[in-house]
């Protein structure tokens, strides 16, 4: 490597110091090569083999404070980072006197800047860049927005939560009273413009590709009853042509389409004060619903919802109480494929089954795809416990049932388990012995013959029926013999 390559050379200019960041929280510290358009901050190590890498500032007073002002905003995360600024050739030896915490170092630190009207927040768009004029010719000004809550959440780069009730002058254009939302993006002249998202009324939307990605009828049925997909889908990337994973919403108030690439997602250990399970992380991550218990709300109480990522809010956000999902109904028989299998192909095994609890040894026997046994389930022709061996069905995604241990070699036929025989032979298969050849009423669990009371009723329903067949031969005419000519 020339170390010439360390120096600043007279094309540089003024513009040779560079940033150092000192994360607290993983002990490092890095030189500043940029930022994402997502907000994250990109470093390098501050060492000779990454110095084309490096990001340069100006070294003058003014010109960096305005710098420093507007990089500052555009980062999403600056909990525990502390930036210092040095010349661009002494870079290795001022980051070992910050990792140290010395004088030295210290006198580099950059103070944070003061945002005056938006102490809390860093923003994605410039509040001075506004163009304020504009959205005044619309009915919109910054009054409205900062009493609506909706000017922070612009800031940081959303749409507005509310709609707006819009007219007038929007460029060239003339608007007549529509309702709408309204979000902010910087402009190519630095200046930042409104944009406008109006409510689609076309419910074929959702037939139509988007970003090249068809949606299923359960997909269209999701996005219309949830607002989300449920899952993470491949579109094409609008830049680069290549298939990326995503998150895809569908607007609740606009119906508007937006998309968040999987790999942007940041799942929190906690919410509300309640911790977050690996578990529940994996159904995060793959765009399923997830009912976290234990949440404490800001007056101490607890409570609980079901959650889901939206492209919308590109993040987790708390389903509409009429979302909110009966975690009870995806148990037993009716789960859907991805409930019996994460994402690596492991087999989750479920509490119950057909009403029947499951011990943690089935439990585990069934994770491993072993058979287990069941007693007590409620699964046959008219209602009756019964009992059965269940192991899992890789190829199928589900359960199977069978009445024989489908892990023993020789249980070649599948026949009912030995309490159960003529319980399910009667019931379910139709078919009778000696003891159960006029039995009209189904059998319950382990009865091998009918009772005293079952042999009454069935007597009393065949003297009503010989009676019944009396009394239609009594009424069948005669037939005529006719005449003999």
């Amino acid at each position: 490597m020339d170390e010439n390559r360390m120096k600043p050379s007279v094309s540089d200019g003024q513009k040779n110091d560079v940033l150092l960041v000192h994360d607290k929280r993983a002990g490092t510290v890095n030189v500043v090569k940029g930022v994402d358009t997502d907000g994250n901050l990109q470093t390098v190590p501050p060492t000779q083999k990454h110095a084309s890498e490096f990001m340069r500032v100006d070294n003058n007073s003014d010109p960096f404070t305005n710098f420093f002002s507007n990089f500052y905003r555009k980062i999403n995360d600056t909990e525990g980072l502390g930036f210092f600024r040095c010349n661009f050739s002494v870079v290795e030896q001022n980051a070992e006197a910050i990792r140290q915490g010395n004088k030295q170092g210290e006198m580099l630190r950059v103070p944070k800047p003061d945002f005056h009207e938006f102490p809390k927040n860093q923003y994605r768009i410039d509040p001075v860049k506004i163009d304020w004029e504009s959205l005044k010719k619309i009915g919109i000004t910054e009054e409205t927005l900062k009493k609506t809550k909706n000017l922070d959440r612009m800031l940081r780069g959303y749409k507005s939560r509310n709609l707006f009730r819009v007219s007038g002058q929007a460029g060239d254009f003339y608007l007549t009273p529509t309702d709408a939302k309204i979000s902010l993006y910087t402009a190519q002249d630095g200046t930042v413009k409104f944009k406008l998202h109006g409510i689609q009324n076309d419910e074929k939307q959702l037939q139509r590709p988007f970003h090249e990605y068809k949606f299923n009828d359960k997909e269209q049925k999701n996005l219309q009853e949830t607002g989300n997909l449920g899952e993470v889908v491949k579109i094409k990337d609008p830049k680069s042509g290549e298939q990326i994973p995503v998150f895809i919403s569908r607007d609740r108030e606009t119906h508007e389409l937006e998309y968040m690439r999987a790999d942007k997602l940041r799942i929190p250990d906690e919410i509300c004060k309640a911790k977050i399970t690996d578990q529940q992380k994996e159904d995060f991550a793959a765009g399923r619903p997830v009912k976290v218990d234990g949440m404490t709300d800001k007056n101490g109480k607890t409570f609980s919802a079901t959650l889901q990522v939206s492209a919308v809010e590109r993040g987790i956000e708390f389903l509409p109480k009429g979302f909110q999902q009966n975690q009870q109904q995806q148990q037993g028989q009716n789960r859907k494929p991805y409930q019996w299998m994460d994402e690596n192909g492991n087999i989750r095994a479920p509490k119950t089954i057909g009403g029947v609890p499951l011990t943690e040894e089935q439990q585990k026997k069934f994770a491993a795809e072993e058979a287990i046994y069941v007693k007590g389930m409620k699964k046959d022709g008219q209602d009756q416990p019964y009992n059965a061996y269940i192991k899992f069905n890789r190829e199928k995604g589900k359960p199977d049932f069978s009445r024989a241990n489908p892990d023993k070699a020789q249980a070649k036929e599948i026949v009912p388990a030995t309490e159960s025989r003529t319980q399910v032979a009667v019931n379910s298969d139709g078919k009778t012995n000696e003891e159960t050849k006029h039995q009209k009423e189904p059998l319950k669990q382990g009865q091998q013959k009918p009772t005293a009371g079952q042999k009454q009723n069935r007597v009393k329903k065949e003297q009503q029926e010989q009676k019944a067949d009396k009394s239609l031969k009594a009424d069948k005419p005669k037939k005529s013999k006719g005449i003999k000519l």
